[in-house]
């Protein structure tokens, strides 16, 4: 054998080992991810991490975690603890639709949970009908998750709709005829502007002003002057979290009056950190019962779990959370000990009529969307909500 022939052979030789090693190195880390899957069941979630839906977003999380604290500190689900991926897309859908398919395809994680708002919702849910992922009680009213049924998505709460709907019955009711709309400038508030439009055509409100309102919550005084020139009796704010409240400080501090009706999408615990005394007399629906309310079982039990942890202040905003942690809990107990995304979905069409404690949901293989609690409640003399 020539000299050049036994380098190659060396070469060969060395290559080898170090494949080997590669290959061993390759199998120990696909062990590792194995055993950690085995340890956890890892849940994936995009929401707004930063900007200024983030506060919003965190009471959410805020919520769900409450819940999940104390299933793993009683063991976890067949021994597995619930640890949840959140992943920032900062109410962007681009980014969250790349969040989604980092949490799919690189965390492998079983199903995706509260994703935060309509638009990064929007753009995950075909990525995750396309990878056959369940996609758990995102927190938004949208009424496309709810009218194009998917088998992926599976909603607890009612829709916008409904909770605009209820808001334009009860102006109706008492004589406030002349009601202007100010709506975020995306799927969210356009979707919603048509919902106030069909209701109010019904129960013959004059809708005086319909006025888009930035995201970024920009060219604010723009949005006061041209809702303020048409003197509406009340304004119904189809937004979320701050650009909502900014709206409401903004046409306050310019010297109007109006009654505000404002979406679940609001954090009691920022409007009255914003607005004070001024938030008086705000009407705000719900969708999930108060986490004041010591008659309703879930509610004696967030409280219980809120106050281990040291938290003070109570927020509807983490009641939903909880309430969607409970739900997911309980689907995953019924997919068994290694619940796999396919073991998912029939166990969360299999909940027919439970009860979170107090809180009823009904799903089945032709019903995903089970959400029929509105209530509307406003602010009173003392900050506290009343019905």
């Amino acid at each position: 054998m020539s000299e050049t022939w036994r380098k190659l052979a060396r070469a060969c030789t060395r290559l080898g080992a170090g494949l080997l090693v590669c290959l061993s190195s390759h199998g120990a880390i696909a062990q590792a991810v194995a055993n950690r899957q085995d340890a956890e069941i890892l849940i994936g979630q995009s929401c707004q991490l930063t900007g200024p839906l983030a506060a919003l977003s965190n009471e959410v999380r805020q919520g769900a975690q409450l819940y999940f604290d104390r299933v793993n500190a009683s063991g976890g689900i067949h021994g597995r603890k619930i640890r949840v991926i959140a992943l920032d897309d900062a109410y962007d859908p681009q980014r969250a639709a790349e969040n989604t398919r980092t949490l799919i395809q690189h965390e492998k994680v079983l199903a995706l949970f509260q994703y935060a708002g309509t638009p990064p919702s929007m753009a995950a849910v075909p990525i995750a009908e396309a990878f056959g992922v369940p996609f758990i009680t995102p927190f938004s009213g949208a009424d496309p998750l709810r009218q194009n049924f998917s088998r992926y998505v599976f909603n607890i709460k009612a829709g916008y709709s409904s909770e605009l709907d209820a808001m334009v019955r009860q102006l109706a009711v008492v004589g406030i005829t002349k009601v202007a709309a100010v709506y975020l400038n995306n799927p969210f508030g356009i979707g919603g502007l048509a919902s106030v439009e069909r209701s109010a055509a019904v129960h013959q409100i004059s809708l005086v002003a319909r006025v888009p309102l930035a995201v970024d919550g920009a060219k604010l005084d723009t949005v006061v002057a041209e809702v303020a020139k048409s003197s509406p009796q009340a304004i119904i704010v189809i937004s979320a979290g701050k650009p909502s409240i900014d709206f409401v400080d903004a046409y306050l501090k310019a010297g109007h009056r109006s009654t505000f009706y404002m979406l679940s999408v609001i954090s009691n615990l920022q409007l009255e950190s914003a607005l004070g005394k001024r938030s008086r007399g705000i009407v705000i629906s719900q969708v999930v019962p108060s986490p004041w309310n010591r008659s309703i079982a879930v509610s004696r039990e967030f409280q219980a779990l809120a106050a281990a942890k040291g938290l003070g202040e109570y927020s509807f905003s983490q009641m939903e959370g909880f309430i969607s942690a409970k739900f997911l809990v309980e689907a995953v107990k019924r997919a068994g000990s290694k619940p796999t995304r396919e073991g998912l979905l029939q166990a969360l069409e299999s909940m027919s009529r439970v009860d979170l404690g107090g809180y009823a949901v009904d799903m089945s293989p032709s019903q995903h969307s089970s959400g029929r609690y509105v209530d509307l409640v406003i602010v009173g003399r003392d900050g506290r909500f009343t019905r």
